[in-house]
């Protein structure tokens, strides 16, 4: 790619110059207008040196990457190729003594990554800890640094400006993605991005209640365990003893890649199995675990109600006979004499 600018004659006094930005390794043209047959009389020079690139037509400067062109009987290009920061600075087309034009280069560099860590794309941290990440760009003009995560549920937010990224005391919800993206507002953006997952001790629940059964039933108990690193097991004990009743047995099944479900099935039990029981989850970072306590119903006897009444069932009827002495005193009236009246 190559950067051109037709200049135009200045007065003596005239101090302003052209702008004129490229990436490094792009070329730049600078284009000087004269009146014509005074080419003899035309200079380039390099303001910041005070070095003469050209004079007329001929270039004082054996450099392979300076080109001097004439274009026209009243124009001279100056080319820069292949430009690197060195080539910044302000340059000027000399008539005599008088100039005519002045060109400021202004070299950019595309943001690149000078260093970043952690270097793998992915780290892991223990829960509590501290997260340390960093991304250093180097570019003209220099970079906006900004941090973006996204959590598990791919839900994204802003977090952090600067280059450093530092967290305390980080929790299993700071796992995710997390992407330093550098822009100058001049270069395409460029970004880096790295897996973070907070490793933590496991979480340990038995998923029944209270649990109160009948001898000779079969229980079922759920434990569900959760980690980062997943447990390498699942244990049942009784009395701080792993279980190896022959009628109880464990299997286990996979949720998701933290948690795992220990299912442990009780057949028959007996009365000396009423008891509590432990289920224990552990990892690298230790062991936790969930207590339940399986308690036995007795069976009672059913007691028959004594009833006042005495019933007969005659002919699929249902025929009520009174207590005689309740009959009696139903029936009977006493009259203010003393005698008892029959109805």
């Amino acid at each position: 790619m190559s950067i051109v600018y037709f200049g135009k004659t200045l007065s003596k006094n005239d101090n302003h110059h052209q702008v004129l930005k490229a990436d490094v390794g792009q070329d730049i043209t600078m284009s000087c207008i004269f009146d014509e047959n005074k080419i003899e009389q035309v200079s380039f020079m390099r303001q910041m040196t005070g070095d003469i690139l050209s004079l007329g037509s001929e270039l004082f400067v054996h450099q392979s990457y300076i080109e001097l062109k004439r274009f026209s009987s009243n124009r001279l290009d100056l080319k820069l190729k292949s430009v690197n920061q060195n080539d910044s600075g302000l340059y000027s087309c000399m008539f005599n003594d008088e100039k005519l034009i002045s060109y400021l280069i202004e070299i950019f560099v595309p943001p690149r990554f000078v260093s970043y860590f952690p270097l793998e794309g992915s780290v892991s941290y223990p829960e509590n800890s501290s997260m340390n990440l960093s991304c250093h760009v180097f570019a003209i003009p220099s970079v906006n640094i900004t941090w973006i995560h996204k959590d598990k549920n791919k839900q994204l937010k802003y977090i952090h400006y600067g280059e450093d990224l530092y967290r305390s005391f980080i929790q299993p919800s700071d796992s995710g993605l997390y992407e330093c993206i550098a822009s100058n507002m001049y270069h395409a953006t460029i970004s880096r991005a790295f897996y973070v997952t907070v490793q933590y001790s496991p979480r340990v629940l038995i998923l029944n209640e209270k649990m109160r059964n009948f001898l000779h039933e079969t229980i079922l108990v759920k434990c569900q365990v959760c980690s980062i690193p997943q447990v390498d097991h699942i244990y049942w004990l009784r009395h701080d003893q792993q279980i190896i009743d022959v009628n109880i047995h464990i299997k286990k099944q996979i949720i998701n890649d933290q948690c795992l479900e220990s299912i442990m099935e009780i057949v028959d039990i007996n009365e000396y199995q009423f008891d509590e029981y432990e289920c224990r989850g552990k990892n690298i970072l230790g062991h936790k675990s969930d207590f339940i306590n399986i308690q036995q119903i007795s069976k009672t006897r059913k007691v028959k109600q004594k009833v006042t009444t005495d019933e007969i069932n005659r002919n699929g009827r249902t025929a009520l006979l009174l207590n005689k002495s309740h009959k009696k005193k139903k029936n009977q009236i006493k009259t203010t004499t003393g005698k008892i009246l029959f109805n």
